[in-house]
């Protein structure tokens, strides 16, 4: 592979969310186990994927289910290489609907690059961390919200 440095990096994934949420962590006498009930109430799941150039979100989208294919590969066509300013390079992982050779072939049209990161290795793909804050914020505030996207709108990551 020729040398990618002069490219921008972009980072992709996505994520998902059920609308319930759960309490980590409670308080009980030393050494009696925590018990308490979740209800069988099936909840709605929510997926969202996006893009990260220097820090900042780009292109970001919900999809109510999980993630598809079809899905992944209209948005990175449709939203996510228009964003695309400069010649850059797109990281993302070997998630099994992102069909490499099709996404390949997207960039290349437009001068990206795609690099796949290595199997099992988030710890390359910095959004993760971005992914991990939403999480945290929405235990905080999805239970005072009354929808998701007011809920992820409240975060400082869309500000």
């Amino acid at each position: 592979m020729n040398n990618l440095s002069h490219l921008t990096p972009v980072y992709i994934d996505e994520t998902g969310f059920e609308t319930y949420f759960y309490r980590e962590y409670g308080r009980s006498l030393k050494g009696q186990l925590i018990k308490g009930k979740v209800s069988g109430r099936r909840y709605q799941r929510i997926s969202l994927v996006a893009g990260l150039i220097n820090g900042e979100l780009i292109a970001p989208m919900t999809y109510k289910d999980t993630m598809t294919s079809d899905f992944f590969e209209a948005w990175f066509q449709k939203f996510l290489l228009p964003t695309l300013e400069t010649p850059s390079v797109i990281i993302m992982d070997n998630a099994k609907f992102h069909r490499m050779s099709k996404l390949k072939d997207l960039c290349e049209e437009q001068g990206h690059r795609v690099l796949p990161l290595p199997p099992y290795s988030p710890e390359y793909n910095p959004i993760e961390k971005i992914w991990a804050h939403i999480k945290k914020h929405f235990r905080k505030v999805l239970p005072n919200c009354d929808t998701f996207l007011e809920a992820l709108s409240s975060c400082s990551c869309f500000s």
